[in-house]
């Protein structure tokens, strides 16, 4: 009876034991692998159409009293095929929910295309995206962005501007590299001396990996979406490198990064493909949303850490 009973209490300070080892392992592995939280507060609802009038009538004042650069500059700088950057070291905490969207809205821009509308003497803003990648203001988005000039055209552009998350309005200063293959270009505004905060270039990510995007799709401004890469593949008809994604965006996104969980940019949003059931496009089924994966970003840049 008494070696049933050591028997018995052995066993169960065994179990004890390990219980204690399995919380502590836990915690430890909590402990080594924090994620950021930010508690939400309600805030201020974003104004889409204050925000744009705001954009549009201090992108006009500035041009009015400093001028830019003309839409014919920015064509022959496409022509750059490499640039060099200071970039931020590669992130290596995840953040959670609202944390993520708090901390990485700040280095996602208004890309704003300046143009006469040729029906009054306003200046208007037409908006795409556009991300930080260095801390002097060196930031990506399409190469369809800019290329998208044609003088046969009334609302042909006039110059390009900038706005942040804050309101703050920047001028676009020179195109440095571009490839029209990738539809990818990086640009630098003029920060006047002062640091942005930027996103780090992370590593490419394969097919069901998590993903976030926070982009500007028809003029709703910041929206976040979040998924998965489906795949990687040629772009049909092409040799051009793309990816797509389960998260949603649309036009205004172009140009958008796509994220890691740490907020590591991943991919640049490229464009959208719908498929039809029926060759007359009658028959809608789905939308593929393509994206640029990072590394070919990464061939633009000669990359100083």
């Amino acid at each position: 009876m008494n070696i049933y009973k050591n028997s018995v209490c052995l066993l169960f300070g065994l179990f004890f034991l390990l219980t204690i080892n399995a919380c502590q392992s836990g915690r430890q592995e909590k402990s080594d692998n924090p994620v950021i939280e930010s508690n939400y507060k309600p805030e201020a609802p974003i104004n889409d159409a204050e925000r744009l009038k705001s954009f549009e009538q201090q992108a006009s004042a500035f041009y009015k009293e400093h001028g830019g650069v003309d839409a014919d500059t920015y064509k022959k700088q496409l022509s750059s095929k490499e640039c060099e950057a200071e970039v931020l070291p590669l992130q290596h905490v995840p953040y959670s929910a609202y944390a993520f969207y708090r901390r990485f809205r700040k280095s996602v821009l208004m890309m704003g295309k300046m143009y006469k509308c040729g029906h009054c003497p306003e200046d208007h803003i037409s908006t795409a995206s556009a991300f930080m990648i260095s801390e002097d203001g060196v930031c990506a988005t399409n190469y369809h962005v800019f290329k998208s000039y044609d003088p046969s055209k009334p609302n042909d552009y006039i110059t390009f501007f900038v706005m942040d998350y804050e309101q703050n309005i920047y001028p676009v200063v020179e195109v440095l590299a571009a490839s029209k293959h990738d539809d990818l270009a990086i640009f630098r505004i003029d920060t006047k001396g002062q640091k942005v905060p930027a996103l780090s270039l992370g590593q490419e990510q394969g097919p069901g990996e998590a993903i976030h995007l926070i982009s500007h799709p028809d003029h709703r401004f910041y929206t976040y979406t979040q998924g998965h890469i489906d795949r990687k593949y040629f772009k049909p008809g092409s040799k051009k490198i793309r990816q797509s994604i389960s998260a949603e965006f649309a036009k205004g996104s172009s140009g958008a990064p796509v994220m890691d969980k740490c907020g590591n940019v991943v991919g640049v949003v490229a464009g959208t493909q719908n498929i039809y059931y029926d060759q007359e496009g009658n028959v809608y089924q789905s939308t593929i949303k393509e994206i640029i994966p990072v590394s070919r970003l990464k061939e633009l840049i000669v990359l100083h850490d």
